[in-house]
């Protein structure tokens, strides 16, 4: 009788031990979940901010006014210049900029203005959104590690063993993550790998001059393109 007592109050601790485990492993997941739609929408904004500054090259067009341009910015490297090639595929997703102008020139000035302002406030948008992300991933990852030191794994791995797996299961104690068939490779499954910025593939946010620190250079550059090319110019901007 004992000996039942005692099997039966020992197979509940483990029964406790598991559920507040995989309770607090779904608390994590949420969290790494919450990353992940994070790191999506940074993603999406990247894309944004990649096709303004596109618009402004195939403004500039050519390599010196644009290598012009970047020197303004005062950037190690050419933002996106590794994907600029079909100029075109830019304007998809990207509102037409409406100028007003006496001439065909002073409208270029002015589309190029406009062009780089709204450029900055994607950029703005893309910086919050990565260091948002930044802090996120710092954040998981500190939990990460307080969740692995909080939790013997080999002690979890034993119980989850010795337990009905079938009957864990009908109590949802396992959830959608695990079923039956996965806890042959259960340790596997249950070690968590930290999250890395460089996995999502984001560019490292830019810090740019503000328009009227660069507008007067901005205009030059703009008399110098319409200078050369004239022609084109006036088939963008209708």
């Amino acid at each position: 009788m004992q000996d039942d007592i005692a099997a039966a109050l020992t197979q509940e601790v483990k029964e406790e031990v598991i559920e507040n485990y995989l309770y607090e492993r779904r608390l994590v997941e949420g969290q790494i979940d919450y990353v992940k739609e994070l790191a999506e929408h940074a993603v999406q904004l990247q894309e944004k901010l990649y096709k303004r500054f596109a618009r402004i090259y195939d403004f500039l067009h050519q390599r010196t006014f644009l290598n012009e341009f970047v020197r303004f910015l005062k950037v190690d490297v050419t933002p996106f210049i590794e994907r600029y090639g079909k100029a075109p595929e830019y304007r998809k997703g990207v509102r037409f900029i409406k100028v007003h102008g006496f001439t065909d020139r002073g409208r270029f000035k002015k589309l190029l203005l406009e062009s780089y302002r709204r450029l900055l406030v994607w950029n703005d948008q893309y910086k919050e959104a990565y260091e948002d992300l930044a802090q996120e991933c710092k954040a998981v990852n500190d939990n990460l590690k307080k969740f692995e030191n909080d939790h013997d794994l080999l002690t979890i791995l034993n119980f989850l063993k010795d337990l009905d797996i079938e009957g864990i299961t009908k109590k949802h104690f396992l959830g959608d993550n695990f079923t039956p068939e996965e806890m042959g490779s259960i340790e596997t499954s249950l070690r968590f790998k930290p999250i890395r910025m460089e996995q999502f593939k984001l560019s490292p946010p830019l810090s740019l001059p503000k328009l009227n620190a660069i507008q007067r250079q901005l205009n030059a550059l703009a008399d110098s393109v319409y200078d050369q090319c004239g022609d084109r110019i006036k088939g963008l901007i209708k």
